[in-house]
């Protein structure tokens, strides 16, 4: 028998039985869930589906956020043979459509987004009725516990679809897991790509064993130490570590109502293990460097050794990290400052590059092998190298089965064993690989110089009030930028709130400016900020060549939002809706070129 997650849930369920496993929030307090417990609820919910039909090779995709049932049906879905669909809770009917669609999924879980900020037609349960007859091949829709408010004949309640697993015997489940094997799909994850349908990512039980074993060359967590999951589920850092790192190692994870949350929930779980996108701790980063840079005992605690042990243990227990033994950033370029920053402060934030096409992690920094401004060296059992045009290749057991049902797409990205990865980097002598920029994503201007974008947008981020970057400079005489300004920070900064009384949620952050008096406009159109950021920009230039220095730049009238195409689930930036958004301002940097 293959050891797959669903065998060792089973495992874990035996050897520690009465341990905490899984904590979820339940009004003001946790409901905190043993290994026997999460693994008769995941085997409840197994039985019902195969109750319903469900058959080895069958799909089951889950439209939520974080919660229990998401672990609960993904792992279901594997141990009654078939594969887990995550669908981002952001997404809209038309990517539901194409995802369920496509996946050829037998059921769908309907669960909610937290992020809807009251607006109804953000829900999950409503943006699927506009398209649920689209999808025949769904045979029953599950309404997760308190998911309402919609009716249709092939939609049903938790209540009874946990009611229709009663008749199916235990020894089904452990037969079905037991004939599992490495080469079996236990998910299908779709890539959020900025042009066309997204591509469903084929993964293996054997794909995320290599991902989770090679891991512990960098990290190695043991039983009931502390993990917060709050990345969205169908992405697949999510998927890698809050369901098969956690089951592997038996940690007790506390799952996060909110990604907005985050931090706090860090601040009260205190977690051994960390998992952030740039994003998440440019917010962390911002607060620090404005608490030191606000306040001169603090920036004396920095210097003076005799102040700096008490300085950071206190940080460290402010934003969570008292006893974080290791935190991932990933996803997208992060500002090197931001690490520095950190590992200065004792806290262990390392940098890391993957795809989802190689099960997330292809390249880790840590502890002994650390080199700010890189990724890190390669997986132990894989090989990395660059092609002629500079096209990072990767090869190893962590490398997709392939694009469902899209042999032409495969093809194209894995030739003689090798996955062609579309970032441009280098691999130093030491083997510390280095990433440029997307290969699709790289400007030439009309000089014929070639510009990476990520790393500069990234640098220019830095600027306090600053939320987004967007670099133009493709077939252009110069580089210019359109920059959106943090509501957050300008409540922080300008108006003097206490960070902990702001609203976390973007939406709100607009709103209570506008209840101040101080609607974002003030700030966007204001000659005064615009100077202040030019002095910024001024500076930052001086880190990179003069075809790459941002020239001129634009402040936007608002940030860019998931909801209006221009961000990613995890808030990376989409080049082709953004331009295509704002195209009068880009046009106007280069009115008078």
């Amino acid at each position: 028998m293959a050891s797959t997650t669903p065998s060792r849930l089973l495992e874990n369920a035996m050897k520690y039985a009465d341990q905490p496993a899984l904590s979820t929030p339940s009004g003001d307090d946790w409901l905190t869930e043993t290994w026997s417990e999460v693994a008769e609820f995941v085997m409840d919910i197994a039985k019902s589906l195969v109750a319903l039909g469900f058959e080895p090779g069958d799909k089951l995709s889950i439209y939520s956020y974080n919660r229990r049932e998401w672990y609960g049906g993904y792992l279901a879905a594997q141990m009654s043979g078939g594969a887990g669909v995550g669908i981002y809770h952001t997404s809209s009917a038309e990517e539901v459509e194409w995802v369920a669609g496509n996946s050829e999924s037998k059921v769908l879980f309907v669960g909610d987004n937290p992020m809807a900020a009251g607006d109804k037609s953000k829900m999950p349960q409503h943006r699927l009725m506009q398209v649920i007859d689209g999808l025949p091949a769904v045979e029953h829709f599950v309404l997760l516990p308190g998911v309402g408010g919609v009716e249709h004949e092939r939609m049903i309640t938790w209540d009874a679809f946990m009611g229709h697993g009663s008749g199916v015997e235990t020894a089904t489940l452990h037969e079905r897991v037991g004939a599992l094997t490495d080469a079996d799909t236990s998910a299908l994850i779709y890539t959020s790509g900025t042009t066309g349908n997204p591509k469903g990512v084929e993964l293996t039980h054997g794909n995320w064993n290599f991902e989770v074993k090679a891991a512990d060359f960098a990290f190695l967590f043991t039983q009931g130490e502390r993990y917060v999951s709050w990345l969205p589920l169908a992405h697949v850092f999510g998927q890698l570590i809050d369901n098969h790192y956690w089951v592997d190692k038996a940690m007790h994870m506390y799952v996060a109502d909110n990604p907005l949350n985050v931090v706090d929930l860090a601040k009260e779980v205190q977690p051994h293990l960390f998992i952030g996108v740039p994003r998440i701790y440019e917010k962390i980063y911002s607060n620090v460097k404005a608490a030191i840079d606000g306040k001169a005992v603090l920036r004396v605690g920095l210097k003076l050794p005799l102040l700096s042990g008490i300085f950071r243990k206190a940080l460290k227990k402010k934003i969570g990290m008292k006893t974080c033994r290791f935190a991932v950033t990933g996803a997208a370029p992060i500002n090197p400052d931001i690490l520095e920053l950190f590992q200065s402060l004792g806290i262990p934030i390392f940098e890391g590059y993957g795809m989802t096409e190689n099960t997330a992690g292809a390249t880790l920094n840590y502890a002994e092998q650390n080199r700010i401004g890189s990724v890190g060296p390669v997986f132990p059992g894989t090989e990395m190298k660059v092609a002629d045009d500079g096209e990072l290749l990767i090869r190893g057991p962590h490398v997709m089965k392939g694009y469902y049902k899209d042999q032409k797409a495969t093809d194209a990205v894995l030739r003689d064993g090798w996955l062609y990865t579309g970032d441009v980097g280098t691999i130093d002598s030491d083997g510390f690989v280095k990433i440029t920029g997307r290969k699709k994503e790289i400007y030439v201007n009309s000089g014929g110089k070639n510009i990476a974008p990520l790393v500069i947008e990234e640098t220019m981020k830095s600027m306090p009030l600053v939320s987004q970057c967007f670099l133009v400079g493709d077939a252009r005489k110069y580089c210019s930028a359109l920059l959106t300004l943090d509501a957050f920070a300008i409540m922080r900064d300008k108006l003097g709130m206490d960070p902990l009384e702001i609203p976390k949620n973007p939406v709100e952050q607009v709103t209570k400016l506008e209840e101040l008096g101080h609607p974002l406009a003030e700030y966007t159109g204001s000659a005064e900020i615009h100077a202040e950021i030019q002095v910024q920009v001024d500076e930052l230039n001086q880190k990179f060549s003069n075809p790459e220095q941002v020239k001129k730049f634009v402040i936007l009238p608002r940030d860019f939002t998931i909801d209006d195409g221009e961000l990613t689930p995890t808030l990376k930036i989409k080049r082709k809706p953004i331009a295509a958004n704002w195209a009068a301002e880009i046009e106007s940097l280069y009115a008078d070129a």
